[in-house]
């Protein structure tokens, strides 16, 4: 998976989640499609709008993982089952803040993910709790307030920034590299990210 950063993440306006994901040149790197009705989390990545050409799965490991989101861990492969990573949620920590770390094919972390502002997703949810008048002032926030992500690598170096835009009717993210990226980072980066903005989109 070869891409130019800065990346663009955009949500389809759609009654089924779908992401599109686009490079720097507007090429497109990947379609993404969430699978429906399962008690675990599965989305598919497809190379083409058609989504005839599957190239990767990302799955939730464990029969519940779905309903126990704040400690799934989400298994990245490629079509022919072999590993690219895994996107490990740090516990009870990620119900308010996010908190992840990316790992390699040997299990060993290689990135960790921040929500550069989390008092922000406290604030959002004071506000969301009261009757009638935070949902709307919620609308508000959702709108002017977006969240900030940074991605450090495991030598504790910024390497990658996500930001969520402005939108109204679709969610828009962008994927800023900190640092020269090197190749063999980008496939678990993006495909890792690209399950963080899936879980996180509601978020700010």
């Amino acid at each position: 998976m070869q891409a130019t950063f800065p990346l663009s993440l955009e949500f389809k306006f759609s009654l089924f989640t779908e992401l599109r994901v686009t490079d720097a040149s507007g090429h497109l790197i990947a379609v993404v499609k969430e699978k429906k009705f399962s008690i675990r989390d599965e989305v598919r990545v497809f190379a083409d709008e058609a989504r005839k050409h599957q190239t990767h799965g990302i799955r939730a490991q464990g029969l519940m993982a779905g309903a126990l989101d704040w400690k799934a861990r989400r298994l990245i492969q490629r079509a022919d089952k072999s590993e690219v990573g895994a996107l490990q949620a740090q516990g009870m920590r990620t119900l308010w803040a996010a908190g992840y770390e990316l790992l390699g094919p040997d299990g060993r972390p290689e990135f960790t993910i921040r929500d550069d502002h989390p008092w922000l997703g406290v604030l959002e949810g004071v506000i969301g709790a009261v009757p009638l008048v935070g949902d709307v002032v919620a609308m508000g926030f959702d709108y002017l307030v977006n969240p900030t992500y940074t991605v450090t690598d495991a030598a504790g170096q910024p390497a990658f920034r996500v930001r969520k835009r402005r939108s109204v009717f679709s969610r828009r993210f962008t994927v800023e590299e900190l640092r020269p990226v090197r190749p063999e980072e980008t496939e678990l980066v993006t495909l890792g990210l690209v399950q963080v903005v899936l879980r996180e989109r509601e978020r700010g």
